[in-house]
């Protein structure tokens, strides 16, 4: 049976807040371990009771994909996949075994289900890799958010098949283990926001990046930076980082990469 090893990363999480979570990861059987990486002081991680839970206390609170680094530096060899995974989801207990039987049969180094909102909506996470007018004029300027949104958010697309996309949500990414140990992780300069762009990217780009329909979890979107100025300064700052990396208006990887998704795109009837 193939193995799957996740990565929790917890910043001042109550055990009652994720507990659903670690619930779902824990109801499925072909998880060999799960990492609790604690980036605060959350005591009640070192306290539970299955032996498949490890847990981490980091090093300093550097971030998300510091959090997840440690634990994927440590423990990623030892498995057939990995999941990096939000402590704000939950899903069945057959929806690893599915991911699974798809990454099978695909070449692919990166696969995440579709994603949904409490109400049965879906969250539009999946999506092309962003201009900095996507960015800054979705964040900022909300109310002109739909100039933009069309082709970004691939709104044409029938989300019920399995397709091709560069950029895909960090609160559910499920890779190969060769693939995520080639590219080392996260980019640890993103403290917060992009950093799950930038490795998704990266992944499309060098094992290819897959959307999978039919297959779905459950996120509680909190969307912090809407709602908070720190959170907000932090969004702001990470768009900076990702596209002074990659190129803000001249971007030539963008524009394949994209244009791979947009040619392969099965479009809804």
């Amino acid at each position: 049976m193939k193995s799957v090893i996740v990565s929790v990363v917890l910043y001042r999480h109550s055990l009652e807040k994720v507990l659903p979570t670690i619930n779902s990861i824990l109801s499925s059987d072909v998880v060999k371990r799960l990492i609790l990486v604690d980036n605060s002081d959350c005591q009640w991680a070192r306290k539970m009771g299955d032996p498949r839970v490890v847990y981490v206390k980091s090093s300093s609170n550097q971030g998300y994909g510091h959090g997840h680094n440690q634990a994927i530096n440590k423990f990623a060899a030892e498995s057939d996949y990995y999941l990096v995974c939000n402590p704000d989801v939950e899903f069945s207990s057959d929806v690893l075994k599915k991911l699974i039987e798809v990454a099978e049969q695909c070449p692919a180094g990166l696969f995440m289900p579709a994603i949904s909102n409490a109400d049965g909506s879906r969250q539009e996470v999946c999506r092309l890799l962003p201009t900095p007018l996507d960015s800054f004029v979705r964040r900022l300027l909300p109310a002109a958010a739909r100039w933009t949104s069309k082709n970004y958010l691939l709104q044409n697309a029938d989300f019920s098949c399995t397709f091709f996309a560069p950029s895909l949500s960090g609160c559910f990414m499920f890779f190969r283990k060769e693939a995520l140990l080639a590219l080392k992780g996260f980019d640890e300069r993103y403290f917060m926001y992009f950093e799950d762009v930038d490795l998704s990217r990266r992944a499309a780009e060098q094992f290819g990046a897959v959307y999978v329909g039919g297959v779905s979890i459950l996120h509680h979107f909190e969307q912090s930076s809407y709602k908070n100025n720190r959170m907000f300064f932090l969004h702001i700052k990470s768009a900076c980082q990702y596209f002074l990396k990659w190129g803000w208006f001249f971007d030539p990887g963008r524009r394949r990469l994209n244009k791979i998704c947009l040619e392969g795109l099965p479009v809804k009837q």
